[in-house]
């Protein structure tokens, strides 16, 4: 019987083993002809009626190429490749029914009957080995030189495959991303010249009224027009600043530092004019977390600011909290404010966006929750709401541990 110690590598050099093995995205997936065609030069050169691509998890040997079997895997316990994934040369067993390791394993007993098998390892760039290509006959059977030559470089082009298909997936995610980025890009620029196309033309026709107005030496609406411009100044810097934040949030590479988030949310609203005239509730166990403190600062730097800037009596109660999860956080800002229906909870995290209180009401520039949205999914993490008209809203974000 086989002697299951033996063929066990330590656990911390098997978890890295699979983790580079699922890096691959390989493990389940359909046949693909370049890896058939190895399989099968692999039996013509060394005249094996079976030949297979093995990869091994924890529990089992997978195919990904075979030639001469029908079934698409077998238990990793019974399985060859789990002794040749230990060696550093092809390991060849001549004769399993005079093996003792292996005249006993149902795969000699029964079909396929192996009676000879050699496997020569697929090795990852990092040096890890994810499985074999290896040869199989029913009866006993010893590889030339050169055909244990031809088994290792076949091998080598199997990984190769495997590392190009790698990189082709990336460049087709990389130009999947490029392609909903230019979408965005073509968004951003038609809402930019919208939104600031319309204060710019808004105070170009105040200005003429002044004009008319002194002329005339009409002075009585000089306020209510000079209050106009004041006004449609401060929508454009609302946009501007917004934009700025959006392009500063795809930054990538930002340094990490200690983070105390009960710290930083205390410098957010000491600065925020908003903040007199509401109740901030800051739970006492916010965590400090090693991390972008500029990224997060932002987050919620803008949440807040639109608890204070859309609350509908401008005072209120504004709470902030926080579970931990394995390597996450889940951060929660809730106001008391007038809520957001819910066919609106996906819409508001959209480009130029507004969160209206009325029909009439111009506040925000519209970009700041697509700010927030998008530092948070770069991050790996997700933002949700729950809300409704009438009760306030809760906004939740996850965050890395």
């Amino acid at each position: 019987m086989v002697n299951e110690d033996k063929v066990q590598p330590s656990d911390i050099q098997e978890q890295e083993r699979l983790k580079t093995l699922a890096a691959y995205n390989i493990l389940d997936t359909p046949t693909e002809q370049e890896f058939d065609e190895l399989t099968t030069l692999a039996s013509l050169i060394c005249g094996t009626p079976i030949s297979l691509i093995t990869l091994i998890t924890h529990d089992r040997q997978w195919f990904k190429s075979r030639t001469g079997v029908d079934v698409p895997e077998t238990p990793r316990s019974i399985s060859f490749c789990q002794h040749a994934i230990l060696e550093d040369e092809i390991f060849e067993v001549k004769d399993a029914m005079t093996d003792t390791r292996f005249q006993d394993n149902p795969l000699v007993t029964g079909s396929p009957n192996i009676r000879f098998y050699a496997g020569s390892q697929l090795v990852a760039s990092n040096g890890h080995k994810l499985g074999t290509l290896c040869v199989i006959d029913t009866v006993p059977k010893t590889l030339t030189e050169e055909q244990k030559y031809a088994l290792s470089v076949l091998a080598k082009q199997v990984v190769a495959n495997f590392e190009l298909r790698l990189k082709q997936q990336e460049l087709e995610k990389e130009k999947q991303q490029l392609k909903e980025a230019n979408k965005k890009l073509d968004q951003f620029v038609h809402m930019v010249s919208h939104d600031l196309k319309e204060p710019v033309m808004n105070i170009s026709s105040v200005t003429e009224w002044l004009q008319d107005d002194l002329e005339a030496q009409d002075y009585s609406g000089l306020s209510d027009n000079l209050q106009l411009i004041k006004e449609r100044t401060d929508a454009m810097q609302d946009i501007i600043e917004g934009l700025l934040q959006y392009a500063f949030a795809q930054v990538q590479d930002l340094p990490k530092e200690e983070v105390n988030v009960q710290r930083l949310l205390q410098g957010i609203l000491e600065n925020h004019s908003g903040s007199q005239g509401f109740h901030v509730h800051l739970a006492p166990d916010l965590p400090t977390l090693q991390t972008e403190k500029v990224l997060l600062q932002q987050v919620f730097a803008n949440l807040i600011s639109n608890a204070f800037k859309y609350h509908h009596t401008g005072k209120g109660n504004l709470w902030v909290q926080a579970a931990k999860q394995e390597n996450t956080y889940t951060f929660q800002v809730r106001d008391d404010g007038p809520g957001i229906a819910p066919r609106h909870h996906e819409k508001v995290f959209g480009m130029y966006e507004r969160l209206l209180r009325d029909a009439n009401s111009t506040k925000g520039s519209g970009i700041g929750l697509a700010t927030v949205k998008k530092i948070v999914e770069d991050k790996g993490g997700r933002i949700w709401i729950d809300s409704d008209l009438g009760r306030g809203s809760t906004f939740f974000f996850t965050w890395p541990a």
